[in-house]
């Protein structure tokens, strides 16, 4: 299979909690897993200028449709390059076989 355009690795990440050494509750994060994407740098000027006003910037991820990438739900999140994406919206791609899903990254 051809990765075509999709040519970013990306990783899904799930929050959870783990307990430190006194019992203590410490949120963190879990890889769900990785994925080949091509990325959209916002859409359309209004999504783009409203980014820049509020210092966030939006992206949609398309990736493959699979089990994994269809349980990607708006708790989890996305790791770029060592950056983290808070997910927004997570559905089936314009194209058969593909998920857009649109993330945002304070900037």
């Amino acid at each position: 299979m051809s990765i075509g355009r999709k040519d970013t690795r990306i990783a899904f990440e799930r929050a959870t909690v783990a307990q430190d050494g006194y019992g203590e509750d410490i949120p963190t994060w879990q890889l769900v897993g990785r994925e080949w994407a091509a990325i959209n740098w916002g859409r359309g000027d209004e999504r783009r200028q409203a980014g820049m006003e509020q210092g966030s910037q939006s992206a949609t991820f398309t990736v493959y449709d699979n089990t994994m990438t269809a349980a990607v739900g708006l708790k989890d999140r996305i790791v770029l390059d060592g950056q983290n994406w808070d997910i927004t919206s997570s559905v089936p791609g314009k194209r058969r076989g593909d998920r857009d899903i649109t993330a945002v990254r304070a900037t």
